[in-house]
């Protein structure tokens, strides 16, 4: 039997059938055919839309991979939580916190600490990475790198792993702008910052409301082993979309750090992960296993008596069971022990354990009844406290609970001994004089039963003490302060309302000093704190102390005598307010904060170095090696060549980095007097030295003795020292780099004066790839004559070739000699009766 096959066409009609149409196939079939047609279009239409339905379909999927779809995803986000640091995993290329490349896993056994890879080039030593096979992930630590195919991780493998992948996620994330995650798997993020604030930030999770465990841990600095956070909050509806939740987790990370999730029980979708520098504060279900503990009330003490106007309300501490930071505290009193009616109300205040009640709330001879809350950075509150009560004394006649006036409340970047500063001493009701005073402080997690540090009764600093050292610690840190007024005849007034206060992430011992006026036979300087500001002359005592200053010291050294000069690092700036607004401030600080620079004497070959050590004594000679010994006379005639050779020799036997003396070491010295004498002129604020004699004299003698500066003997006069680091070429300035590789850098720089002899007025300025002039003092401007100088000491430049420098005058360069003496006239090869060297070590 023939069967009628349709063909994609369509027909919009087909024929009527009349009653006098004939009775055979031939009236019916092309009626037939022409619905078997449409049938076959239609059909084939249906498909070709399904198809191209699917493909718009991934068109669309792929749409949120877009720059364009992640950036309004971002921009939306950003709008949310506004006014935060925010970083994003969003799952797609530039909005996701998944910084490195997956790589193959070839092969991991079981026991062993090495692992097999395609390839090792993305890949970083001491960072954690994410190991997946079909049976699993294991999170692992990237120990070492070994080869371009294996890395050491810092623990065994605990099972045998199959083809595989390293990487930083094992969730499938790939093409989907969101992640579909079983458990067992882990997701790392690239470092963050989010913050430096003790009390941290917040991450807020976007994922299916279901059984699944998202468990969220950090690390940072202050945190180095992976802690756990559970979510604090967890909301739904509004733009949330439906089956979805975002659920929030307090993390105290500060400066750089890292999160990581592992998910459990089942399987879970997760939309985005939001590292925030705050918490959003936008509520929602709070997590009871969250919640900070009731406090217990500590004053006044349960039914105490006799309670002044104004008492201070303080609860005993504050603990929170995930280790989130107090954020407030409420306090209220009742004449009923049920707070029907209240007399008064704190509201929230900022984190402290204590509240100073205000006047007018209390009447005499009345029980009150007292209760607070603690409240965290999640804005998770406690239950209320227990109720406790307390009766109002017969009359009031007390001494006022003081103020703390400074430092201010909430102030950071507080140095390690604060002056902790009160208001005038008051009476209400009734006649006292001041006493004495008690000053307190106590950490954020500490509580005022146990402080940090107590001054017990203090009859002597009665308005201000300053604190004294060890208490504060650096690094951020928080603390608390507080203080109360003692009169003669009323006895102790309440505890002030505390203060919190956030210490410098480093405490810097620095000093400085100001150029008031150039020229002037060394310069007019004053003596200026870290912000500019003119400050009283530090005593010897001062810079005895200083961590700096007060660690250069002799020490022996392969038999040589040599001074160890501690690292420090420098800064030059133009003061920017203050009374010396516009002038020049040079700044030596013991640690390397913000807007200084390690000098580059204590760089060697691309790394910091702790010291260097400067020769005691102008240089000897014992055969071919250069001494640094009393009673020896100094080496003389001696070319530059000879003396970095015998310098150098003296690096034998296991002993190294003895060196000639570089212009980069002699120029720290320089640094150094210049902020402790706070002038230029170094005979007349040290001594003479031997300038004014008819030949050398041993290196230790009187005369010699008489130009030295922390125990480095003979600066100047007696002999010429050769510098090595420094030369000119045609006029133009060349120094060694100055990350210590000991390779030139032509600066391009010459001096404004003339070739000849200046005593500098100003001094070489600017910087480049490898050298900065603030590092050294080359004079730029200046008379020919040392009597109006701000460095009264004679340089002199040449211009008609290559040039070494010899520093510090020799017996009979008279005022012209000193620290900053440099005469840079001389070829290496040549040696001179009055030129002799110094030793020095890295």
């Amino acid at each position: 039997m023939t069967q009628l096959t349709g063909i994609p066409e369509f027909t919009g009609s087909v024929r009527r059938l009349e009653t006098t149409d004939p009775k055979h196939p031939d009236t019916w079939n092309p009626n037939y055919q022409t619905l078997i047609n449409n049938d076959t279009y239609l059909k084939s239409a249906l498909t070709a839309a399904g198809e191209e339905l699917a493909e718009v379909a991934g068109r669309i999927g792929s749409l949120e991979e877009t720059s364009s779809a992640s950036v309004q995803r971002a921009v939306t986000l950003d709008w949310l939580y506004r006014d935060n640091r925010i970083a994003f995993e969003l799952w797609t290329p530039g909005f996701t916190m998944i910084d490195a490349i997956d790589t193959a896993l070839v092969q991991g056994i079981a026991g062993d600490d090495s692992v097999d890879v395609a390839s090792t080039l993305q890949l970083r030593a001491n960072e954690f990475y994410v190991l997946s096979d079909d049976a699993g992930s294991i999170l692992i630590k990237c120990a070492a790198i070994l080869s371009p195919n294996r890395i050491r991780i810092a623990a065994d493998l605990p099972r045998t792993m199959g083809t595989g992948v390293l990487s930083r996620c094992s969730m499938n994330h790939v093409g989907k702008a969101q992640a579909t995650a079983r458990p067992g798997d882990i997701w790392l993020g690239r470092p963050i910052n989010i913050g430096n604030d003790m009390d941290g930030g917040a991450v807020v999770v976007r994922r299916s409301l279901n059984s699944a465990e998202a468990r969220l841990y950090f690390i940072d600095a202050y945190t180095p082993n992976w802690t756990e956070r559970m979510w604090s909050s967890r909301r739904q509806g509004g733009d949330i979309p439906p089956g979805f939740a975002d659920y929030e987790y307090a993390i105290p990370m500060r400066g750089d750090g890292s999160l990581r999730m592992d998910i459990g029980v089942e399987s879970v979708t997760i939309k985005h992960i939001i590292a925030l520098s705050t918490a959003t504060g936008l509520g929602g279900f709070t997590n009871p296993a969250m919640r900070p503990a009731a406090p217990v009330m500590a004053t006044p003490a349960a039914a105490a008596i006799n309670i002044a106007e104004r008492p201070t309300l303080s609860v005993g501490g504050y603990t929170s069971p995930g280790g989130s930071a107090q954020a407030g505290v409420q306090f209220q009193v009742s004449k009923t022990n049920s707070f029907a009616v209240l007399q008064h109300d704190s509201g929230e205040i900022a984190a402290s354990l204590s509240y100073l009640l205000p006047a007018g709330v209390l009447i005499a001879n009345t029980i009150y009844y007292i209760r607070a809350r603690v409240k965290d950075v999640a804005g998770l509150w406690s239950d209320w406290a227990a109720v406790t009560s307390f009766t109002t004394a017969a009359t009031f006649a007390y001494v006022a609970s003081p103020t703390l006036v400074s430092p201010a409340s909430n102030a950071i970047d507080i140095g390690e001994q604060p002056i902790l500063q009160t208001g005038a001493f008051a009476v209400v009701g009734g006649a006292s004089s001041h006493a004495a005073s008690q000053w307190q402080v106590r950490t954020a997690a500490g509580v005022w039963t146990a402080p940090a540090w107590d001054s017990a009764e203090d009859t002597v600093n009665l308005l201000s003490r300053t604190l004294p050292a060890g208490i504060l610690a650096a690094g951020q840190q928080q603390y608390f302060l507080r203080v109360r007024h003692k009169g003669s005849t009323l006895g102790w007034s309440e505890w002030s309302n505390e203060i919190k206060i956030t210490t410098k992430q480093v405490y810097a011992n620095i000093a400085g000093v100001v150029l008031l006026a150039s020229g002037g036979d060394g310069g007019t300087w004053a003596y200026i704190d870290a912000d500019g500001n003119t400050v009283a002359n530090p005593s010897a005592a001062y810079f005895n102390a200083h961590p700096v200053f007060g660690s250069i010291q002799d020490v022996t050294i392969d038999g040589q005598i040599m001074v160890k000069v501690p690292k420090f690092y420098r800064k030059r700036a133009i003061i920017a307010s203050g009374a010396n607004a516009g002038k020049e401030g040079r700044w030596i600080s013991d640690q390397p904060i913000a807007g200084y620079t390690i000098h580059p004497a204590f760089r060697s070959f691309g790394a910091d170095i702790d010291q260097f050590w400067y020769g005691k004594y102008q240089a000897s000679k014992s055969g071919t090696m250069l001494e640094s010994k009393p009673g020896m006379s100094p080496v003389l005639a001696i070319t530059l060549t000879e003396a970095i050779a015998a310098a150098a020799a003296r690096n034998t036997r296991g002993v190294a980095g003895f060196m000639s003396l570089s212009f980069y070491q002699a120029a720290a010295i320089q640094w150094l007097y210049l902020v402790e004498n706070a002038t230029m002129n170094s005979q007349t604020k040290t001594g003479q030295g031997r300038v004014s004699a008819a030949n050398e004299a041993r290196v230790d003698a009187a005369d010699v003795a008489t130009a030295t500066y922390r125990g480095i003997t003979g600066l100047w006069g007696n002999v010429y020292q050769w510098l090595d680091g420094m030369k000119t070429v045609y006029g133009v300035v060349n120094l060694w780099d100055k990350d210590g590789n000991r390779t030139w850098r032509n600066t391009g720089k010459k001096r404004t004066a003339a070739e000849g002899g200046i005593y500098p007025t100003t001094f070489i300025t600017g910087s480049g790839a490898g050298y900065d002039f603030d590092d050294i003092f080359i004079g730029d401007t200046g008379p020919t004559y040392n009597t109006s100088a701000t460095a009264p000491d004679y340089q002199y430049l040449l211009s008609d070739g290559e040039y070494f420098p010899v520093v510090g005058g020799d017996w009979n360069f008279a005022a012209a000699a000193g620290l900053w003496c440099v005469n840079c006239n001389r070829v290496a090869s040549s040696a001179g009766m009055s030129i002799g060297a110094r030793l020095a070590k890295v």
